[in-house]
C-alpha cells in the first residue's frame, strides 16, 4: 500500500506549503495564526513542516484565520509544460541559436501553474552545466 502512503505524504506536504505561503502572504507569524486557531505555535510549526495532516476542524480554523477559502489550503500546485516549446528551446540552445538565458526563459515561459523564476534559475544552471560538459568533451577530443 505504498502508493496510498505516497499520496498521503504529497497531500501533507502540499497542505503544509499552502498554509505557510498563505501565512507569509498575510505577513502573519506562526504565533498569530496559532492564537486565531486556538492551538499552540508548535502545532502550526509542525503542520508547516509537514509533520502531520490537520484535522478538518483545524483546516476550517486555518482557512478562517488566514482569510482564504479552504480549497486554497488543499489545492496542490501542478506544473505543466508546453512540450513543443521546451523541445524548441532546447534544440535552439544546442544549435547555438539561443543563448542559455534565452532558452531558459523560453522554457520558463512555457510553464503553467508553477514557479517560473525558480524554474528559470534551475534550467539556466542545467543548460550551463551541459554546455560546460560539451566544451570539456571538445577540448578532450583535440
Amino acid at each position: 500500500m505504498a502508493g496510498g502512503d505516497d499520496i498521503k505524504e504529497a497531500n501533507r506536504l502540499s497542505i503544509a506549503e499552502n498554509v505557510r505561503n498563505a501565512r507569509f502572504d498575510r505577513r502573519l507569524t506562526q504565533t498569530e495564526v496559532a492564537r486565531r486557531c486556538g492551538v499552540t505555535p508548535a502545532a502550526i510549526s509542525g503542520l508547516e513542516h509537514g509533520e502531520f495532516n490537520p484535522s478538518t476542524p483545524l483546516l476550517v480554523k486555518l482557512a478562517k484565520a488566514l482569510d482564504v477559502p479552504i480549497e486554497d489550503l488543499l489545492e496542490e500546485d501542478v506544473i505543466t509544460f508546453d512540450n513543443e516549446a521546451v523541445r524548441a528551446a532546447i534544440t535552439g540552445a544546442k544549435a547555438g541559436k539561443l543563448t542559455t538565458k534565452e532558452a531558459a526563459q523560453a522554457i520558463a515561459d512555457s510553464v503553467r501553474g508553477g514557479p517560473a523564476d525558480a524554474l528559470e534559475d534551475a534550467l539556466e544552471l542545467l543548460l550551463e552545466h551541459a554546455e560546460r560538459g560539451r566544451s570539456e568533451d571538445r577540448a578532450g577530443a583535440k
